[in-house]
């Protein structure tokens, strides 16, 4: 006898019950005109309108089921048959992948040699919201999401994790920060909700001191990203500028000193150049990773303008001809954002 996932249909509707079996068929019973509708508006939205299933002694597609019907059976089959897809078969393929009769790339991969892939996925994910593409965040999430996926499946081959262990730990972490939600505090605004979080954050990992915390910034992260995130864990000491301008009054200190600096005292001069920039930029509301490859974008595009232009003018790209290179940059920026 076939297994089957028996639901009613106001059970069914349930915003708490989003997990559904596909190989196997699914049974929604006691559907009335009351429920009908969204009954039939999940069914489409997770196993598709061309699902097949069973009502009224035919099998039909889910887009076809008229009202009336008061029971239904959505067949099960192998992702391979289907134009729907759940969690489980993105794990099931991944592994697939990774069988010893699987993909020679997949199964060649360590968690060494994908590192860099998940920085650049999340990367390209920010680009894609700074376009405001939704096609284009839909796929990059997924991208992202692979990242930590394929990690599961190389640490599941050595016996080290697996996908439901990752799963756990999340949601693990999500209810137990979250105390303004799943446990006894209270949270008006934001400000309040990240107050909660950080605290229940500090006791999970278990920080004794400031130190603690401030180590437990990412030595990977970029020099930039670390100094905001560094700077951001400070300033709750209250050891910060009172406002921007005393900020941006030393940033002009430390590109004095970097002028006055020689040798090997340059480049230390110079980060402290960067990490003042960085701090005036974290008074400002600024993210210094944003803007510094807003200007990096504008910059190239700048360029683009120089180059177009200098071509069409026969002006060879060169030292001798920065006049000229530089007259063209100021016209592009009258050009560009």
């Amino acid at each position: 006898m076939q297994s089957y996932t028996y639901f009613t249909a106001k059970d069914f509707i349930k915003r708490e019950i989003n997990s559904f079996e596909m190989n196997t068929d699914t049974v929604i019973d006691g559907i009335d005109d009351a429920v009908f509708d969204p009954v039939m508006k999940k069914v489409i939205c997770v196993f598709g309108g061309d699902a097949a299933v069973a009502a009224d002694g035919k099998t039909i597609k889910a887009g076809e089921v008229a009202p009336g019907t008061d029971k239904i059976r959505i067949l099960g089959a192998p992702f391979v048959k289907r134009s729907k897809y759940t969690f489980g078969d993105l794990v099931e393929i991944i592994r697939r992948l990774r069988d010893p009769d699987g993909c020679p790339w997949d199964r060649a991969q360590t968690h060494e040699s994908i590192r860099s892939n998940a920085v650049e996925e999340a990367y390209e994910l920010a680009e894609a919201v700074d376009m405001a593409s939704d096609a284009k965040m839909l796929e990059e999430s997924g991208d992202v999401m692979l990242q930590g996926l394929f990690h599961a499946a190389i640490a599941e081959d050595r016996g080290a994790f697996s996908f439901d262990d990752i799963v756990n730990a999340l949601c693990t972490k999500l209810v137990f920060r979250h105390t303004h939600i799943f446990g006894d505090k209270k949270a008006a605004d934001p400000d309040e909700a990240l107050k909660n979080w950080e605290a229940a954050k500090a006791v999970e990992k278990g920080y004794a001191s400031l130190d603690d915390k401030i180590k437990s910034v990412p030595v990977t992260f970029g020099a930039l990203m670390r100094a905001y995130k560094v700077q951001k864990i400070i300033k709750k000491t209250g050891f910060d500028f009172s406002d921007v301008s005393g900020a941006v009054d030393k940033i002009k200190e430390e590109v004095a000193e970097f002028e006055a600096a020689s040798g090997a005292e340059r480049e230390k001069e110079g980060g402290d150049i960067l990490f003042a920039a960085v701090n005036a930029l974290r008074m400002a509301k600024i993210d210094p990773e944003v803007a510094l490859n807003g200007t990096t974008a504008r910059f190239i595009k700048r360029f683009a303008y120089v180059e177009k232009r200098c071509k069409e003018c026969g002006i060879e790209l060169s030292a001798e001809n920065i006049d000229k290179m530089e007259e063209f940059y100021q016209e592009s920026k009258k050009l560009t954002e």
